[in-house]
């Protein structure tokens, strides 16, 4: 832990300077793009905050003091505060239901009369602070299930309070699972997580095409039997067959019977399908995916230029300037400045990696494995809804998307990491690459 036995000197403070020219970089292109999404010649001052580019701007202007803030503050404080942090962020969604002012058709804002803010935000940078806490925390182990099972409900709370309205951000809370691994946690859990996930992308495919769910409790069930033989035969236990072959049917019966047609709204439903390209609806549920496809593809190699994309300037994109401003940075710098973003985005992920690896603390580290989490998540999904090759569930590209919520949280997450290595030579090494807790 941050605590101040641990504490070896007070030395300068060593910034990584990469994360921080790579951030400024992002908003940037960030403001240049959400201005250009909502360009019009009839207000085409930047610094008009009524507008969306002026907006972004100003938020921008406001993370910079954020910065200041993150910066100031004590280090060990982040960590001292964590679980009031938590709380908080858990009384926040609580509260939306009864509190919260309804923006396209979700209760996930706060208005507050001079600026709106979304909990969910709060919950990403909260639940990284006590998840880290409770991982760095004496005798806990990822290696214990009870230790595995709290670490979970730490992430799964929020989770679940932000899927009551906004499941797009509810996805998110997933990320943090891959910490878990990271920290320990038995890679079996890991791998039943991703056949889950195959097993529900299958699913959808015999809804799609009527097939027999009887089909595949004999198939799968015929499969786990003659594993049984075989390892009697060789005289080793079957019960870890079983049991896995009951967690696989029982997930699928539970999504092909209950959660498809229950859970799912018909238009989550629809957007599953059309992004498997099991059906074709370009005028309606894949009409935002089909128009961000062309906007990318019309921009060939080098772009159409800055305010110059045919696509955006028509408003064929619906919320271009949050969920799909991929697009407008594919049409109007083209390949190469949508493949240099990429290029840049992975150099960022890849330094909060080395960032990770080069920490001194449980705390700092785990924590640093969160942010590369939410940052890896985001980016991924975002991207690949803009491209259509994933369902649109509403994740913003971080400081790309409009929204103060958003790039706030983002910049705080960052910085709080910044910080945390800038003073990693004040602490006596708690961990090292070659030992283990």
């Amino acid at each position: 832990m941050l605590t101040e036995g641990n504490i070896k000197s007070q030395s300068n403070a060593q910034i990584g300077w990469a994360l921080v020219v790579l951030y400024v970089i992002f908003v940037i292109f960030g403001v240049m793009n959400v201005y250009s999404a909502t360009y019009t010649p009839e207000y085409p001052d930047l610094l008009d905050f009524s507008r969306f580019g002026g907006k972004q701007l100003l938020f921008a202007v406001i993370g910079a003091v954020l910065i200041f803030v993150v910066m100031l503050l004590d280090l060990g404080l982040y960590e001292r505060l964590a679980w009031f942090i938590y709380v908080f962020s858990i009384i926040l969604l609580l509260g939306l239901p009864i509190f919260g002012s309804e923006v396209k058709g979700n209760r996930a804002w706060y208005n507050l009369g001079f600026v709106s803010f979304q909990p969910s935000e709060i919950a990403k940078f909260a639940t990284a602070l006590a998840l880290s806490s409770y991982l760095s925390s004496y005798k806990v182990s990822m290696s214990k299930i009870q230790d595995l099972i709290i670490a979970s409900v730490i992430i799964l709370l929020p989770m679940i309070l932000v899927l009551t309205h906004d499941t797009g951000s509810a996805l998110v809370f997933v990320s943090f699972f891959l910490v878990l691994y990271l920290a320990g946690a038995h890679g079996i859990y890991f791998a039943i997580g991703i056949i889950l996930a195959l097993i529900f992308i299958m699913d959808v495919f015999f809804q799609h095409y009527s097939v027999d769910p009887h089909i595949v409790f004999w198939i799968v069930g015929g499969i786990a039997l003659l594993i049984c033989v075989v390892r009697l035969f060789r005289h080793k236990g079957i019960w870890n067959v079983i049991m896995s072959t009951a967690v696989i049917l029982g997930f699928f019966a539970m999504v092909h019977f209950y959660v498809w047609e229950n859970v799912f709204k018909d238009y989550q439903r629809q957007r599953i399908l059309t992004s498997f390209k099991l059906i074709e609806d370009n005028k309606g549920i894949g009409f935002n995916t089909y128009q961000s496809e062309i906007a990318i593809g019309s921009g060939g190699f080098l772009g159409k230029g800055f305010l110059d994309g045919s696509q955006t300037k028509g408003n064929f994109v619906p919320e271009q300037h949050t969920d799909f401003i991929f697009s407008t940075l594919g049409e109007e710098w083209g390949f190469v400045g949508a493949a240099l973003i990429v290029i840049l985005y992975a150099a960022f992920l890849i330094k909060i990696v080395r960032v990770a690896s080069r920490q001194r603390t449980y705390f700092a580290r785990n924590y640093a494995w969160c942010v590369f989490s939410l940052f890896f998540f985001h980016f991924m999904v975002n991207i690949a809804m803009a491209i259509g090759i994933m369902p649109v569930i509403g994740i913003p590209l971080p400081f790309f998307s409009y929204g103060g919520s958003s790039l706030w949280s983002f910049t705080v997450l960052l910085f709080v990491l910044i910080k945390m290595d800038a003073h990693r030579k004040d602490f006596l090494p708690e961990i090292n690459n070659f030992t283990e807790r």
